[in-house]
Parts: structure tokens; sequence; C-alpha cells
């Protein structure tokens, strides 16, 4: 395994677990060069919950770290993969340079 999910007292369903897990064996298929990968799970608030998520991805030489508050993890999960994708593409770009 390349990526782990952290969370603290946030309860993560199985879906979304799974969900995760699909897009980032996608993104380390890939992005084969990705040393490590964390996902960082948050909520904010107390009556109406933001759902923060934060990417952190290990490269050789550096760290890309993404994050995006959104109504539910899914969106919010969507959007840092999404910003990391793009960060990775700068990198393999400069890489290849």
């Amino acid at each position: 395994m390349r990526y782990k999910i952290h969370h603290s007292s946030v309860k993560v369903s199985p879906t979304f677990a799974e969900y995760a897990g699909s897009r980032m064996e996608r993104l380390l298929h890939d992005f084969a060069f990705i040393l490590h990968a964390d996902i960082y799970l948050h909520e904010i608030g107390l009556k109406s919950p933001t759902h923060e998520v934060r990417l952190r991805v290990q490269v050789p030489g550096e760290t890309l770290i993404a994050e995006e508050k959104a109504d539910n993890f899914q969106e919010a999960f969507d959007a840092a993969l999404n910003a990391v994708r793009r960060q990775l593409t700068r990198y393999k770009e400069t890489i290849r340079s």
C-alpha cells in the first residue's frame, strides 16, 4: 500500500474508503514515481460541518500538498485530487527538462 487514510474522530464510510482507494490507485498508476501518499480527513464546525481533505504526496525530492473544503468528503477529495494531479503534471514536466 502506497497511501494511507488518516482520520481523527471522523467516521469514514466503507464506500468512501473504497472510492478514495480506487482513485488513489489510478493516481499511483498514472504517476509511477510517487513514493507515498497520505489522505487527511477533518470535520470543521458543529451545526453544519464543513469537510476538509488534505492530500500529501511525496515524490523524489519534494512533497506536494493540496487542501480543499466542501459539503462532503467526496467533493473535497475530488477537488484535492485534481489539484494534486495538476501539481504532479507540473513536477513531471520539470524533471523531464
